[in-house]
């Protein structure tokens, strides 16, 4: 083999191979450059949907389901209202505490000896957001001074990242007039907060 002919292909093989990773490093930058733009296309997309579904969001079409433990005491005011204090846990509000009170209501009953009431309650997370409900039930005696409640609950209002929280659901309650107790469980759902 001739050593021009050597140098010839191997100076060939060179520009091939030299060509190659242009046409490479050209191929690479233009799927870099539509991945670029693909990226922004869709940044741009999620901020005009963000900006559109802001308005949807702070409406309360956005439901979550809420659901609301709390175990507490119970005293009497001399007009007959009951005044209701506890701890417990909530979804969206870890624990924290509740207080209301309860005003009996001409409802009719569906059990002998049944107590309707709407139960006020304020239940307030440890930093201080707040929300604000409502329950109408009937409650039930199940033994001597005890009393089992059912009924449905809604949201009155709220503050800080409750604010125009709506909302409503299912509510069970007891209560044990012998040791001044009662517990209570919400369950439903309530607006994005």
């Amino acid at each position: 083999m001739d050593e021009g002919f050597a140098l010839w292909h191997l100076g060939l093989r060179k520009q091939l191979i030299f060509r190659k990773e242009i046409m490479m490093k050209d191929s690479y930058c233009r799927i870099f450059e539509v991945w670029r733009l693909l990226v922004a296309a869709l940044m741009i997309a999620s901020v005009i949907l963000g900006i559109a579904a802001a308005p949807a969001y702070a409406a309360g079409n956005q439901r979550f389901p809420f659901s609301a433990f709390y175990s507490g005491t119970v005293s009497f005011r001399s007009d007959g209202v009951w005044l209701l204090n506890g701890r417990g846990i909530a979804t969206l509000m870890g624990r924290s505490t509740n207080q209301g009170y309860l005003v009996f209501t001409t409802v009719p009953v569906d059990c002998a000896g049944g107590v309707p009431s709407d139960n006020h309650e304020t239940l307030t997370a440890a930093n201080g957001d707040s929300l604000s409900i409502v329950s109408h039930d009937v409650a039930c005696p199940v033994g001597q001074n005890l009393y089992q409640g059912s009924g449905y609950w809604e949201v009155l209002g709220g503050t800080g990242r409750f604010t125009g929280a709506m909302g409503g659901g299912s509510f069970v309650g007891y209560a044990d007039l012998n040791q001044d107790t009662v517990k209570f469980h919400w369950f439903g759902s309530i607006s994005a907060p």
